[in-house]
Parts: structure tokens; sequence; C-alpha cells
């Protein structure tokens, strides 16, 4: 069980947030554009199923978390609950401008971390086909009446994100029964005892559900492409861990921060310091060295029983990373048995003289 370390400060989170989001934005991006240059036409299409099977997990583990909390299933505790950070950093600008009720739900969002991330590299039609896609999958999984309507949205060159979530308001209330053992379990990273604890557990749920997306997208591109799919996941995930690497050094020189195996840890896109609580086994110029118990990654892929998929995901995505960061630098994920638990351990070595 993953816990807030007591060396988190509210000031590092929001960035952190930002980051985690953009990284994830562009998994998705370079994840897609690996599939649709193989397979044209097909592809397209795979992409669109992958986002539905992704927003279908998404809704139905909120919905087994709000459940468990004591919700009611309704448009209002969709949002008012969100699992993604997004919100939380848009949470003054909905509740300004927002109507939340139990069967209409409206807000407008100025500020997305995702179309940002997809604005750079042009990722318009795709980032727009994510909006759509996932978001009403994610409403039905959700309430089976449930829908989303999205007029106006920045991938399409609006200024903004106006959301309309609604359902009608006859709609049959939902016998779920006792809360299941996961909704349980998810339950606890939406209890707060203070603001900075709610901050960190949304950090912490978004961390989980990069992963979940991943793996909706990776299984729906194996099974409709069975010959190939391996190698586009595999090249997907190089391709963006490149740009991981390239993004986290550009931002490390901008900040004035010295490149470093230790600042390539200490300062990473993805939650390590706030979350993830490595130990560190290793610390010098050539060597870095971090075991930790468990991630929100490997929390999801165990509840989703894939962690071959993690696997490549550690494989491919981080010694990319690691050369993109500093050319020389190669980078080792490795499960390894310590304590009678699984133990991951990330390697860094200077492989080649830096430059």
């Amino acid at each position: 069980m993953i816990h807030m370390p007591n060396t988190v400060q509210m000031d590092d989170l929001v960035p952190a947030m930002e980051r985690l989001l953009k990284a994830s934005a562009r998994m998705y991006m370079y994840l897609s554009k690996a599939t649709i240059e193989t397979f044209g036409r097909e592809g397209e299409m795979t992409v669109r199923l992958g986002l539905r099977a992704y927003g279908y997990w998404r809704g139905m583990e909120m919905r087994q978390a709000h459940h468990a909390l004591g919700l009611e299933i309704n448009m209002k505790n969709l949002i008012g609950c969100w699992d993604n950070a997004s919100t939380y950093i848009e949470k003054d600008t909905m509740d300004a401008g927002g109507k939340f009720e139990p069967y209409d739900t409206r807000f407008d969002i100025k500020f997305c971390p995702a179309a940002e991330a997809w604005k750079d590299d042009e990722f318009y039609q795709w980032g727009h086909v994510y909006c759509d896609e996932f978001h009403q999958a994610c409403a039905s999984a959700y309430h089976p009446d449930g829908n989303v309507v999205i007029p106006q949205n920045m991938m399409k060159g609006d200024d903004h994100c106006h959301f309309q979530w609604i359902m009608p308001p006859g709609a049959e209330e939902l016998d779920l029964g006792e809360a299941t053992e996961l909704g349980t379990r998810l339950a606890g990273d939406y209890t707060a005892a203070s603001e900075l604890e709610a901050a960190w557990l949304s950090l912490k749920r978004s961390n989980r559900l990069v992963a979940g997306r991943f793996v909706a997208i990776a299984r729906t591109i194996l099974e409709r492409h069975p010959g190939h799919g391996q190698n586009v996941i595999r090249k997907g995930l190089r391709d963006w861990g490149t740009s991981r690497g390239e993004k986290l050094r550009a931002e490390h020189e901008a900040k004035g921060l010295r490149l470093s195996l230790r600042n390539f840890v200490e300062h990473h896109d993805f939650p390590v310091r706030q979350v993830w609580q490595p130990r560190i086994v290793k610390d010098s110029t050539k060597a870095y060295v971090i075991e930790f118990d468990e991630t929100p990654n490997e929390e999801a892929w165990g509840d989703l029983e894939a962690m071959d998929l993690g696997a490549a995901w550690y494989e491919e995505a981080y010694p990319a990373m690691a050369e993109a960061y500093l050319p020389g630098l190669a980078a080792t994920w490795q499960a390894l048995q310590a304590r009678g638990e699984e133990v991951n351990r990330l390697e860094l070595n200077v492989a080649k003289p830096l430059h």
C-alpha cells in the first residue's frame, strides 16, 4: 500500500500533475501514430476501440469506488469525484461558471495539459477523437444512461472546452449490491484528511491511469493485429521514451538543473519522488540505482493482469528516455525478489563517455 510521504509539499504537487498528464497524453499520441502509420484505416479503428476500452475501464472503476464511498451513481458525482488530476488543476474555473446537478452537470475547461501536449505536435484530429471516444465510453460505463456532449473543444480550435454531462432525470437507480473488493480499495484513494492529501491522492490516481491507458490501447492493438501488434507497441513506447527524455532535458536546462543521473530521477516527469518513494541503493557520477516496492503502475497492471505489458513499457521506454536525456546514459529496469516480495530496481549507468 502506497502512503503519502511526510516530505510532500503542495507547491510541488500541481507541477507534478501537469508533467504527468502531458506525459500520459503523449503516450497515447505515440502509440496512435505508430498504429495508424502501420495499419492505415484499420489502425484508425484500433485507436478508437482502444479509447473506448480505456473509457470503459475508468468508468467501471469509478463506479465501483464511488459506490463503496456511498455515493449515488449520477453525473454530478462522476465529475465531483473524478479520478484524474485534470479536474483538480481546473477546479476553480469549473466551480466559477459550472452547473452541477445529478442529471445535468456543465462546466468549462480553459487549461488542459493534454491539449497543450497535443498542440505542440499539431495532433489536433486525434486529440479530438480522444475527447469524443474516451469521455462517452466513460460516461456510459459509469451509468448506462450517461452521456457527454462537448460542443466546444480546444482540439477543434476553440479557446476552451465546454462539457455537458447528462442523463435522463428518470434514469433507473442502479442496484450495485455490496461494494466490491476493488471498489473498496480504490475508495481509499478518494478519502483525504487534508487539502495536501487530497492533492497527493489526485496525483497518485492519475499515475494509475497512465498505466491503465497503456494497457487498454496495447491490448486492443494486440487483439486486432496479432501479427505485428507487439512491434507497433514497442515502437510507440520507444518514440514516447525518446520524446520524454528530450523534453526532460530541455526542462532541466531551462531551470538550470545539472544534467545528471540523480536529477533524472529526482526531477522526473513521473512522480518518482512524490509517490513512488524509492530507496537509493547507489549514488555516484557513473551509476545511480533505486529500488521501490510498488508504484501505481504496478497496482494497475496487477489488477488488470497485465504485468507482461508493464515489462514491455520499462524495457522500451526507459532506455530510450535515458539516452535522449543524456547521450551515453543506459537504463535497466528489473523486477527482483527480496524479502519475499517483488521489488523493482531502476539502474542508470554510464555506458559510454557522456556528452
